[in-house]
């Protein structure tokens, strides 16, 4: 396999456990919610952890884990909840801390130990940044505070940074607690998946996001506006910045949804203003608890106007651009596997019971999530002399013009009197042309009107052939008609294609037999394109972002 199929197989296989650490948020980050359990945070970081580490018992690659966790945090930015940035940055950093665990020790168990470790103390650390940026400098004081508070009780070792370092060591022993889970969930045997748990990956399972506009001046706006805000301090006298909650709070809510929603959860206000308050009163002083709430809540609701304005599909494209298209394919593989990994998890109070048997049998269903979607499908269907084959011949004149090499066949149409007498193969490869059917009188083979000839059958499954498209970098298979749903003509070539990994496919199939194909090579969700419905190029643009090359190259 070349370097770059084993990157695009490291992504997918980080899909997979993406898609299962973001369904354990789902489902148990609901549970823990809404049964208003202390440490949800904590207890699902350590659920992370563990399915990193059984993740990695499963596929021991360099990489997986940091790779894992952008997934994750990905994935996250299309939940419903106002507040993502935070949690997105933590999911990361906890993927990145494992991945340094098991670089410095390497894989074994201490490896496995240290990544747990340093995954919690992750979990930690963000709380801590969160509450600095949230409250400001005050945090500090408070913390201070604390500290003499400690002294006074007579604990007069205690130094500035000793009770610090105690929860920071008590958060790294918790974390070899789910490491061990991990490595003991990754050593258990479990069921294969079942036929009903296999049907269900064959839908996508993206969040539906409303359509919006959007608008980069508006990002940039809210990103000076927060900035100020962490920067201000206490310049501003309370009643100007409580004005400009206010009004900021309005507009927030006015054009974004979550913002909205996020407004009216009294329950998260009354607990910042109760924890403002009451550092205001350590500090000694209600104007800095004032504060310390009013800032809080501006960088609240600028930080959720940003959330939703970076959904912009511009900045994907900008960032495509930049990174290549591998990690936005990942993440639609990581929601393709979505459902499958729900299908497999238990409600939270059963994984609450009987959590290793949970994730073993969770992360034992990973290979077959793997293995389900082998290539990228596009499909090319309309009528009668809708111009299918003429954009196949354009495609393919589009790769090679990006220095790229088509694969597969194209059926050109030949025409006689107004009438569609037959049809000649094309091998894409290298231009070849073969007499593959005509009207009577023909070949032996018939189907409908037609007769097939031996000779361009022939021809065409050699062009088809594994050796022929070993260096091909798109397939195409002009047309799968009615011979093949009966597992005639191209049924075999297509059907060992979609059984393996390699380049995207493109399929030529009838406008009235395009639901039949889908069925009956479970195609559910393969892209279909239109003749006349958009350009060439257009379409080549998509097909791109599945080749292995930069897209700056067409």
């Amino acid at each position: 396999m070349t370097r770059t199929g084993s990157n695009r197989v490291i992504w997918r296989k980080a899909a997979v456990l993406g898609s299962l650490w973001a369904a354990s948020e789902i489902v148990l980050g609901s549970f823990l919610h809404n049964a208003h359990i202390p440490f949800s945070g904590e207890f699902l970081t350590a659920v992370g952890i563990a399915i990193l580490v059984a993740g990695h018992r499963l596929w021991p690659e360099r990489g997986l884990l940091w790779r894992t966790g952008l997934v994750c945090a990905a994935m996250k930015s299309v939940s419903p909840s106002a507040v993502i940035l935070g949690p997105m940055f933590a999911i990361s950093a906890e993927g990145f801390l494992a991945e340094a665990g098991l670089l410095l020790l390497g894989v074994n168990p201490a490896g496995y130990l240290l990544a747990g470790g340093l995954a919690m103390c992750g979990t930690l650390a963000y709380k801590l940044i969160r509450l600095f940026m949230v409250y400001g400098p005050d945090t500090v004081q408070v913390y201070l505070r604390g500290v003499e508070w400690l002294r006074g009780l007579g604990l007069s070792g205690a130094g500035e940074w000793t009770p610090l370092a105690a929860v920071c060591g008590a958060y790294f022993l918790a974390g070899w607690v789910p490491a061990l889970a991990g490595l003991a969930a990754g050593r258990k045997k479990h069921r294969a998946a079942t036929a009903v748990e296999k049907r269900t990956l064959n839908k996508a399972a993206g969040p539906a996001i409303k359509p919006r506009s959007y608008s980069a001046w508006a990002l940039t706006a809210h990103i000076i506006f927060v900035t100020a805000v962490m920067a201000a301090g206490r310049r501003f006298p309370p009643l100007a910045l409580a004005a400009a909650a206010g009004i900021y709070a309005y507009a927030c809510a006015r054009f974004y949804p979550r913002a909205g929603g996020l407004l009216k959860r009294a329950g998260i206000w009354a607990g910042v203003l109760l924890a403002s308050l009451t550092a205001g009163l350590v500090l000694g002083s209600a104007e800095a608890g004032l504060y310390m709430a009013l800032r809080a809540f501006l960088l609240t609701m600028g930080f959720a106007a940003i959330g939703e304005e970076l959904l912009n599909p511009a900045i994907r494209r900008l960032l495509e651009r930049i990174f290549g298209s591998v990690f936005f394919d990942t993440l639609e593989y990581a929601f393709a596997a979505l459902p499958g990994v729900l299908s497999g998890l238990p409600p939270g109070k059963d994984f609450l019971r009987r959590p290793l048997a949970a994730l073993g049998a969770a992360v034992a269903l990973a290979p077959f999530l793997l293995d389900s979607p082998k290539r990228r499908v596009f499909f090319i269907t309309g009528g009668h002399g809708s111009g299918k084959s003429k954009l196949i011949m354009e495609l393919a004149g589009l790769l090679r013009a990006a220095g790229k090499k088509p694969g597969g066949i194209c059926a050109a149409g030949l025409w006689e009197n107004g009438i569609r007498s037959g049809f000649d193969l094309v091998n894409l490869a290298d231009g070849t042309s073969r007499p593959l059917c005509r009207r009577e009188p023909g070949g032996t083979v018939r189907t409908g009107e037609f007769r097939f000839f031996g000779e361009g059958l022939a021809a065409g499954h050699a062009a088809l052939s594994a050796e022929a498209l070993a260096r091909a970098d798109a397939v195409f298979i002009d047309e799968a008609g009615f011979l093949e749903l009966d597992g005639g003509g191209w049924a075999a070539p297509l059907e060992d294609l979609l059984k393996k990994e390699g380049p995207p496919l493109v399929i030529v199939v009838r406008d009235y037999l395009l639901e039949k194909a889908r069925k009956r090579w479970n195609l559910g969700d393969a892209a279909v394109w239109k003749p006349g419905e958009s350009a060439a190029r257009d379409m080549f643009r998509q097909l791109a972002g599945f080749i292995d090359f930069p897209k700056t190259s067409y």
